[in-house]
């Protein structure tokens, strides 16, 4: 009986397997003519879920991407530009944004500034001519374990806070900030010019998800959430 059973099972799962290998077949074909698949094969073999922004930007602001490392200096630091440039790059194409602020403008001010790490965020976002500010408090950036293995596992975090120039902080209620971390998987690479790339991976990971904050998106319906508020 127990063998029947088992038999039983197996048969009635060969349709869906016949279906996915069908589906693979198809878009194998597609991928070889250089098509795009259609996208109810994508969604047949990647379900996704649609995720709402946790916090609505108000609209028609000019916005300041502020990527800070203050408490916690990173040892690359132009990874803190290119997380800006790419968050700024998809406020607007989200059109999330009215219109955002240089990060070369930010970098006038902080050399111009002797005071600047002890200015506040809202002002720092005025003396930019910025209507909102994203606050990107740096908390942790890792390219290594340590300097001298060539494994490289890197490793972004950071608290993420929405400032109004006049009213000071608007999202989220947790005043310590919305902690995203991203990470990219161990790699073995000998060259130490592999760090910067691997900065701008982890730059360009953590800009969708700061970015996916406040509008809309698909996300794989089994993706680990890598993103909470957090308490002080």
């Amino acid at each position: 009986m127990t063998a029947n059973r088992n038999t039983d099972r197996r048969l009635r799962r060969l349709p869906r397997m016949r279906a996915a290998v069908a589906l693979l077949a198809a878009a194998g074909m597609l991928a070889l003519a250089g098509c795009q698949l259609p996208l109810a094969i994508m969604e047949k073999m990647f379900p996704k879920d649609r995720v709402p922004p946790q916090f609505k930007l108000p609209a028609g602001k000019i916005v300041l991407v502020f990527p800070d490392d203050v408490e916690h200096p990173v040892s690359y630091p132009p990874v803190k530009r290119r997380l800006a440039e790419k968050v700024n790059e998809l406020l607007m194409e989200k059109k999330l944004a009215a219109r955002t602020v240089s990060h070369d403008r930010l970098v006038e001010l902080r050399g111009s500034e002797p005071n600047f790490d002890r200015m506040h965020v809202p002002t720092v976002g005025s003396r930019c001519g910025a209507d909102l500010v994203v606050y990107l408090a740096i908390d942790r950036f890792t390219l290594k374990e340590t300097p001298v293995e060539a494994l490289w596992r890197g490793r972004l975090e950071v608290r993420v806070k929405v400032v109004d120039v006049k009213q000071g902080r608007i999202w989220p209620d947790e005043l310590a900030g919305f902690a995203i971390s991203v990470q990219e998987p161990t790699t073995e690479n000998t060259s130490e010019t592999y760090g910067a790339e691997l900065s701008k991976k982890l730059a360009d990971k953590l800009a969708v998800e700061v970015a996916g904050l406040f509008h809309a998106r698909l996300v794989d319906r089994h993706k680990p959430k890598d993103t909470k508020p957090i308490f002080e």
